[in-house]
């Protein structure tokens, strides 16, 4: 079992900036359609834990820089994780999916020692508020 990390992790760092809701709606949808397929055997498997340990050590190896991952970094790839990876496994995997997000998270935060969580599509797109000459506006129910 081994993850294309090269490929889903492509771009992390502009993707973990974005700014406004069409942004993320955009770079979602272009997550979903060309990456998310590369976390088949995380979404595919009988044992979580290893899948998820596998994951998670392969991203370490890939962005490791004297043996550990730099805050920086670490702090763009929680966002990745964050705002798709986590979202599009809860979009797509039915029933499973707060399973796999859950072991997920978990091993995530003991192998980087971070204390993430993970949301849904809808909460954060909700979360993007309007601007009005640089000013912050609520968004009326449509």
């Amino acid at each position: 079992m081994a993850f294309d990390i090269d490929k889903i992790f492509e771009s992390y760092e502009p993707f973990s900036r974005i700014t406004t809701k069409k942004e993320y709606e955009n770079r979602m949808s272009t997550f979903q359609a060309e990456r998310y397929a590369y976390l088949r055997e995380l979404t595919e498997t009988t044992d979580m834990a290893v899948a998820s340990n596998t994951f998670c050590d392969g991203v370490h190896e890939k962005f490791k820089k004297f043996g550990k991952v730099r805050t920086g970094t670490l702090m763009d790839l929680n966002c990745f994780l964050i705002y798709y990876i986590f979202p599009a496994i809860l979009k797509n995997e039915g029933e499973r999916a707060s399973a796999i997000c859950d072991t997920l998270r978990d091993t995530w935060n003991s192998r980087f020692k971070c204390d993430i969580n993970y949301t849904d599509y809808d909460s954060l797109m909700s979360g993007f508020k309007k601007k009005l000459l640089g000013i912050a506006v609520e968004e009326e129910d449509k």
